[in-house]
């Protein structure tokens, strides 16, 4: 995660490993997670907002694939807000580099609402299985109820 430097990226202050729990300290984001940002604010953004977060999220999207990594675990619960309504792409607990088969990366656990079929079926993770975790997002987003 520290290699990371992208404006829609948490960023990673600092790591704590002389006491446990072991903790990371990222930037602090105002607004915590999308889905509870969401659920609070109910029907207070505009389309133009919501339009905003999202893409964000999808630049930060991009820049994970660019760097040849997969998210595979992308949903609004692990996007946070700041003060400014920029989203930033979060929690890599489950993200991989795409070594040897640049094109997948394995696992054993799914969270089926976010996943797509192909990594349901052969735990197949691809760019296009976080562009599918995307598409859920965009979903999660705009099915909030937007004032004009």
């Amino acid at each position: 995660m520290g290699q990371f430097d992208h404006p829609n990226i948490i960023r990673l202050e600092g790591v704590v490993t002389r006491c446990k729990p072991l903790m990371i300290i990222t930037e602090y984001m105002e607004n915590g997670s999308l889905d509870a940002f969401l659920r609070k604010h109910d029907g207070q953004f505009t389309v133009i907002q919501l339009v905003g977060m999202l893409r964000g999220i999808a630049s930060g999207m991009k820049y994970l694939s660019d760097m040849s990594y997969v998210h595979r675990d992308l949903a609004a619960r692990n996007i946070l807000v700041n003060s400014n309504l920029v989203c930033k792409v979060s929690d890599f607990g489950l993200s991989r580099v795409l070594e040897g088969d640049p094109e997948a990366a394995y696992t054993t656990r799914v969270i089926q609402t976010w996943t797509a079929p192909e990594a349901i079926s052969y735990r197949k993770f691809t760019t296009a299985s976080d562009v599918w975790s995307y598409g859920v997002v965009m979903w999660e987003v705009v099915s909030k109820c937007e004032s004009g």
